[in-house]
């Protein structure tokens, strides 16, 4: 989700809807710009809260300046799979635009394509930073 409050979207999640957050990391420009179309910027903070069972959410916390360009709403629907290279073939029967992304996290594997008019994010693999609440995509 992109927000324009992101610490109160946050608190809304944990207070009213329950939600933990996992942990917070910065996201460099050059991904949210092959990813979500965003100008180059120097990338935001997003906040994951929740739980693989229940579900998660990302939080993007738009800089400023690039609020008219990135209004609040969905950003993308993101999964998590266990068979990254099978769900990504079977992708190019639906969409022309599935794109593998090179994360700068070694063994993250992502790919993004468009359904509906929704971009969609695959993630083969993540692990943030043991015992830390921020990271940096580039470096965990």
């Amino acid at each position: 989700m992109r927000s324009h409050s992101a610490s109160t979207f946050i608190t809304f999640l944990t207070d009213v809807v329950g939600m933990t957050v996992q942990f917070t990391m910065h996201v460099p420009g050059e991904i949210l710009e092959k990813t979500l179309g965003w100008p180059l910027s120097d990338g935001a903070q997003v906040t994951m809260l929740g739980t693989g069972e229940a579900g998660l959410i990302e939080v993007l916390d738009v800089p400023e300046r690039l609020r008219d360009v990135a209004p609040e709403g969905l950003a993308a629907l993101s999964f998590l799979t266990n068979d990254f290279d099978a769900v990504r073939e079977k992708a190019k029967t639906f969409a022309s635009d599935v794109t593998m992304l090179d994360t700068g996290v070694p063994g993250v594997q992502l790919f993004f394509c468009t359904m509906g008019g929704v971009p969609i994010e695959f993630v083969g693999a993540y692990a943030p930073e043991a015992n830390s609440a921020t990271s940096d995509a580039t470096n965990s």
